[in-house]
């Protein structure tokens, strides 16, 4: 019985895994919009006025289009490369290189990196955006939903996914 007890002692006691490092400190300057508070640091200037115009104008057409007011402001954290944004503290999970950005349920906080493509940007700023939009809709108690497991039962993926990619790209036959 005691060489069981220390051999699952020894087996499960190793931990596979890998940590998040991050190699610089990012000093967030913000910008407040009617909608959004814009978090981004040194050499993100002129990225955070583009994503400023981009998601004010997708707000407006989103409200619209949804009949949705939002009524809280919306925190945008961008990052100048995938680089930085693979160091992020917003999330405690390491972020694969695939990932172009994420929409926080609890928070509302949306995160993206500019990959050096206005377009692209544009994109996935409108596409994060129509996620706020969706929880606030689908979700209006959050936290409930996320204790609850109702999250996990309501929407299917492909119906949010295919709804944030109409919503940023109009009707693509490829989407």
């Amino acid at each position: 019985m005691i060489n069981i007890l220390i051999f699952n002692l020894v087996i499960f006691s190793q931990y596979f895994g890998q940590n998040k490092v991050q190699y610089k400190d990012f000093n967030f300057k913000i910008i407040d919009t009617e909608h959004f508070d814009i978090y981004f640091y040194q050499g993100g200037d002129e990225i955070a006025a583009f994503a400023e115009q981009v998601l004010e104008d997708g707000y407006e057409v989103l409200s619209e289009d949804l009949g949705v007011q939002i009524d809280f402001r919306i925190p945008v954290i961008l990052y100048n490369s995938p680089n930085d944004f693979s160091q992020t503290n917003v999330t405690l999970a390491l972020i694969e290189e695939s990932v172009g950005g994420f929409t926080e349920l609890l928070k509302n906080r949306v995160v993206i990196p500019f990959t050096g493509d206005y377009e692209d940007f544009r994109h996935v700023l409108v596409h994060e955006l129509t996620h706020v939009f969706q929880f606030v809709i689908f979700f209006p108690s959050r936290l409930e939903a996320v204790f609850s497991g109702d999250i996990f039962y309501s929407v299917p993926l492909w119906v949010m996914e295919g709804h944030c990619e109409f919503s940023s790209l109009g009707w693509d036959m490829e989407a």
